[in-house]
């Protein structure tokens, strides 16, 4: 339980004004509460950034952070309202580089053109989500998502049409309350090997996809990271497609409607669909990785987003 005394030491050994009595007593039962369940606590302008200091002691200026589509306040304090900005102009680290320039011959024996095309390769052709269940026309819906384990399609999918939308597992009290796509809700045709049974276990608040003025935001509010592969942060020179570990609490702009990328083709991956967008839980894939491509992955979502109108 946090302690209001100590919680007033706190804020005032980072410079941060004493708050009035009412107001420190709403900011300790949000921080009691946590991520799943905190409620907003407004403060004066003048003193919020003080305050998300000293609660998020990493923060170098509240500038780095960026507010929840859920908080209702536009000066709130409770640091479980905000989300750190990942920083797609930083070059991702070597594993992330998904590059089939880069497939060795012992890994894959005798190279020619076909030896070297993966199930990357086939994925990045199109989108897998349709599944049989293609439907040529968008309504209202800004995106439609299908979520997936290993191969293996789980569920139909699922239509956006609000501006915020939360994907999530259903343990613990993470489903209470939350409007969304609750994967332990879907019905699975196959048994769940252990991988997807342990991966599963780990969603809890998982992430939110937000459709705002400067485009479709990632929040990571789960304990795990999430690791995306969108052609909307891939350089318009690169030969290959990146996948960005987005950490928990991070946030990150996986695609601008207003200058969308164009539609290319890779090196020995073949035509890319500028509008699908792919999210793996707690596992990355890559060159590094054992999993080489997304639909090796346990769980999975793949965004689908409308076209322009």
């Amino acid at each position: 339980m946090f302690r209001r005394r100590a919680l007033r030491r706190r804020l005032a050994a980072a410079g941060a004004a004493p708050l009035p009595d009412e107001q420190l007593r709403r900011l300790a039962r949000a921080l009691d509460a946590g991520p799943a369940g905190a409620p907003c606590v407004p403060a004066e302008p003048a003193l919020r950034p003080a305050v998300l200091r000293a609660l998020r002691p990493d923060l170098r200026d509240p500038s780095e952070l960026r507010r929840l589509p859920h908080c209702e306040h536009h000066h709130c304090c409770n640091p479980y309202h905000y989300s750190r900005l990942c920083e797609p102009e930083t070059p991702p680290p070597p594993y992330s580089r998904i590059a089939m320039d880069d497939v060795k011959p012992k890994e894959h024996g005798e190279i020619t053109q076909d030896a070297r095309r993966t199930n990357h390769e086939r994925l990045a052709t199109g989108s897998l989500a349709t599944d049989g269940e293609e439907r040529q026309s968008w309504e209202t819906e800004w995106c439609r998502l299908a979520y997936w384990e290993l191969t293996q399609r789980v569920g139909r999918q699922f239509s956006v049409r609000v501006r915020a939308v939360d994907v999530f597992g259903g343990g613990g009290d993470t489903c209470a309350g939350r409007h969304g796509l609750c994967v332990d809700a879907l019905d699975t045709k196959e048994p769940q090997v252990e991988q997807v049974r342990k991966t599963r276990a780990k969603i809890g608040l998982g992430v939110t996809l937000s459709l705002e003025s400067d485009g479709v935001w990632l929040y990571n509010r789960s304990q795990e990271p999430v690791f995306v592969s969108s052609p909307a942060l891939d350089a318009a020179a690169a030969k290959a497609l990146l996948v960005w570990r987005v950490a928990p609490g991070h946030c990150l702009c996986i695609f601008d409607p207003s200058s969308p990328p164009p539609a290319v083709s890779l090196p020995h991956v073949g035509p890319v669909d500028p509008r699908s967008v792919r999210i793996s839980f707690a596992k990355g894939w890559g060159p590094k990785y054992s999993r080489r491509d997304v639909t090796a992955c346990p769980c999975w979502l793949e965004v689908l987003l409308a076209p322009p109108s």
